[in-house]
């Protein structure tokens, strides 16, 4: 599949392309007055003179002459059309034009967020890609909508031949609001973006509905974009293109799977710290983590309880409670220091006797040119707190490290994956020896199995960092049998 910017003799397929998928998909669910809207502003005459003003890129998905779908975007970094041809949804072709947009917006347009009135059918499927609403519902000439918008991370890269899985979506949810506060107005400044992030954040990592009820109508259009239920994906829901927009997700594209006769609850805790007192350097932490109660033993509960807290808290202690000395010399070494970190956690599986959960974070750690990302996991049994470690539950034999690495490159989608690193080296990390903290090992259970992987911390001037921030290679429980050591763990999980 190839995604590129389409020349003017290319619009006119691409507008006919447009109306098919309209009439089709979202013209039913229309009124006469919005459909009506819609056919005056996809005429050709009026498209072409925005496009050659520059004023609306189009791009266009390609298998081989054949045109699959398109998206138009403005220089603003607003999505104005959005479309894939009806044989040719749920092949992953809408995922990859919104992607190229992102990146687009990020190195090409410098704009800052990324855009889109979205019809309100479609608005979860942009919620899966890391855009938020910014307000409710809204109607114009007959054609309802909902604004939405995501922050693009000024800094990244254009996308390669092969892309990653990783959840590179959650690099651009907050760094350039970080960045532009800080290399623009300073520190103290920043202090005000503070409520705008804790909106963010909220909607973003906690699944909950941000302030609907805001009087600012941010108004997107302009004379030729109508705010109208165009940039629909005509997907359909619970087919293959929604999975893969929610495998882009991170961590919430996790399995779970919860025990729904489990004796003890499930709680959500949190470490807040902001140190307002500092004007030269900004402090901030937000870190989520589940909490147990109702276990039959008090002191199980509480070491078990602990242990999920301080997993939790691992960033926070590295770079700030007990920071490593080059946490220390970045602080001292930057204009405008930043110590940074926001943690959020899900339970991906919970039994009786086992828990396990996926922490994500992400911040800056010491300054602006620091931004890191990172996976952690904790697989705990809940009747006596020990903590579960891969070389204790597999058996890290030639055998299962060939297997393992064919699976990690198949999800990379990348034959030189860890190609860097031998046989032997890979073990070692997978044994708990993270090879100066490039390789640390995470394994978690879930609904389908356990994954097993690294979170990835290679030094930025590192040729064999091919942009992944973790990735995992999964197992169902039959497949993992043949490499399974004689833990108790598996027991408890048949």
């Amino acid at each position: 599949m190839e995604i590129r910017i389409l020349q003017q003799p290319e619009l006119l397929p691409a507008l006919r392309l447009v109306w098919e998928v309209y009439a089709d998909a979202i013209a039913p669910k229309s009124t006469p007055e919005g459909v009506a809207s819609f056919q005056k502003f996809i005429k050709y005459d009026y498209i072409s003179q925005i496009w050659k003003r520059g004023d609306l890129i189009f791009f266009g998905a390609y298998d081989g002459a054949a045109l699959c779908g398109t998206l138009a975007l403005r220089q603003d970094g607003h999505i104005a059309l959005f479309f894939v041809a009806k044989e040719r949804q749920g092949q992953g072709i809408g995922r990859l034009l919104f992607q190229q947009a992102y990146y687009h917006c990020a190195q090409y347009l410098h704009a800052g967020r990324l855009t889109v009135n979205a019809a309100p059918d479609a608005a979860d499927l942009y919620i899966h890609m890391g855009m938020r609403p910014v307000s409710g519902e809204q109607e114009r000439e007959g054609m309802r909508y909902i604004p939405m918008e995501m922050y693009v991370n000024l800094g990244m890269v254009s996308p390669k031949n092969k892309q990653s899985k990783a959840p590179w979506i959650a690099l651009g949810v907050f760094g350039v609001v970080l960045v532009l506060a800080l290399s623009f107005i300073g520190v103290n400044a920043f202090r005000e973006f503070r409520a705008e992030l804790d909106r963010q954040r909220e909607w973003n990592w906690n699944g909950n509905t941000p302030d609907f009820n805001n009087d600012n109508d941010d108004n997107y259009g302009n004379d030729y974009d109508y705010g109208f239920g165009s940039e629909e994906f005509p997907y359909e829901y619970g087919g293959d293109e929604y999975e893969e927009e929610a495998e882009a997700s991170g961590i919430w594209a996790i399995p779970e799977m919860i025990d729904d006769n489990i004796s003890y609850d499930i709680e959500e805790d949190m470490y807040e710290f902001s140190d307002e007192e500092k004007q030269s350097m900004v402090i901030e932490f937000q870190v989520s983590y589940p909490k147990i109660s109702g276990l039959g033993d008090a002191s199980v509960q509480k070491e078990v309880n602990e242990i999920l807290k301080a997993r939790a808290m691992e960033t926070v202690k590295r770079i700030y409670d007990d920071p490593v000395p080059e946490i220390r010399e970045r602080v001292i070494g930057e204009e405008y220091p930043m110590l940074i970190d926001y943690v959020d956690y899900k339970v991906c599986y919970a039994s009786e006797d086992v828990l396990s959960v996926v922490y994500e974070d992400y911040g800056y750690e010491g300054g602006q040119n620091y931004y890191a990302q990172h996976l952690r996991t904790c697989n705990i049994n809940l009747k006596d707190g020990k903590v579960y470690e891969l070389k204790d539950i597999v058996k890290l034999s030639d055998a299962f490290m060939e297997d393992w690495l064919v699976r990690m490159r198949g999800e990379a989608e990348d034959d030189a994956f860890l190609s860097e690193a031998d046989q032997e080296t890979l073990k070692k990390a997978l044994e708990g020896d993270s090879q100066n903290g490039v390789y640390d090992v995470n394994f978690f259970l879930d609904a389908d199995g356990i994954e097993i992987g690294f979170d990835l911390n290679y030094a930025a001037d590192d040729e064999n960092d091919r942009g992944y921030v973790w990735v995992t290679a999964p197992y169902t429980l039959e497949e993992i049998e043949a490499h399974a050591s004689d833990s108790g763990l598996w027991k408890k999980l048949r």
